[in-house]
């Protein structure tokens, strides 16, 4: 083999382990604001393994309540003035958004 030969295969080489090492897709990160008494924006779609990252911009409490097509409500915490909360979706379909201190707070969250 040639030197150019060598070069060449080592760059193969290091390309495929680098395709190969990387994750196929990175999962994404959306932001839902808590201002107003409103979840800003009220609604978005995801993909299946997204985050969403709830803050609070609001001088009060407020928390995050995600309900999923059973119903069941899955309590994710309280969020003070200024704190921020991960949320992860692992499952595709529609899940409501609710803060329960304040009844009127709803978002949707579309999971593709």
């Amino acid at each position: 083999m040639t030197r150019k030969s060598h070069i060449l295969a080592g760059a193969v080489g290091i390309t495929i382990v680098l395709a190969t090492a990387m994750p196929a897709a990175m999962a994404a990160q959306t932001v839902i604001d808590q201002k107003g008494l409103k979840f800003v924006p009220n609604a978005v779609t995801i993909n299946a393994g997204d985050t969403i990252l709830f803050t609070n911009s609001d001088p009060f409490t407020h928390d995050v309540t995600v309900v999923g097509a059973n119903g069941a409500p899955s309590d994710k915490g309280l969020e003070h003035h200024g704190e921020s909360k991960v949320v992860s979706f692992p499952d595709k379909g529609t899940f409501s958004v609710i803060c329960t201190m304040h009844p009127n707070m709803k978002a949707t969250v579309t999971v593709k």
